[in-house]
């Protein structure tokens, strides 16, 4: 039997009789044919360019919109971290208020525990908000109760119960507050003519 002729020749032979890959050439740029116009390169270089540009700008502002997300996301974890030692921060604020005077140690020993406590407040950006005496805000505030008082206008906080906190714009915990319904009125005297 014979062998049919290969229709593709290989690329090339070594002495050997070995073959080799031909090497893969870039491809040409196009050439025109007789009566045909020449590419415009020029025009090529810059829809290139523009491309390049536009990927460019595309990728800059996904990389901006990445850092304000994870921005954010910092921000809502250290909130939520923050909230949950707030009720901590209360209850250590109590016992400190209803702490024995005689146990000077004692004492002296929470006071710089709540020390320690507003510096980190401080250093993460938690602000406790002052109210005593401002107007009531619900935005801010959260009124429990109200009382009527001869020094403190009508819908202004009289006394914090419990404080508000807020780190940068955003509110934490509003403020529970107890709010002055001004002085008390004077009972009318009746005056009677017999």
């Amino acid at each position: 039997m014979k062998k049919k002729a290969n229709p593709n020749p290989p690329a090339e032979e070594t002495t050997n009789g070995s073959h080799t890959p031909a090497a893969e050439e870039p491809e040409a740029a196009p050439v025109a044919e007789p009566g045909e116009e020449a590419p415009d390169y020029q025009a090529l270089c810059e829809e290139l360019k523009d491309k390049l540009l536009r990927q460019h700008a595309e990728f800059d502002n996904y990389r901006k919109r990445t850092q304000r997300e994870f921005a954010a996301v910092r921000e809502q974890a250290k909130a939520a971290t923050v909230e949950e030692f707030l009720s901590v921060y209360d209850h250590f604020g109590m016992a400190l208020a209803h702490a024995d005077e005689q146990s000077t140690m004692l004492r002296q020993g929470m006071d710089m525990i709540l020390a320690e406590f507003r510096r980190t407040f401080e250093s993460l950006g938690v602000e406790e908000m002052a109210v005593e005496g401002r107007a009531f805000d619900p935005n801010l505030h959260e009124a429990i109760a109200q009382q009527p008082s001869e020094t403190v206008a009508e819908g202004h906080v009289l006394r914090q119960w419990k404080a508000g906190f807020r780190i940068g714009d955003k509110l934490l915990r509003p403020a529970a507050v107890i709010v002055s319904t001004g002085p008390t009125p004077k009972p009318a005297t009746e005056t009677s003519e017999n």
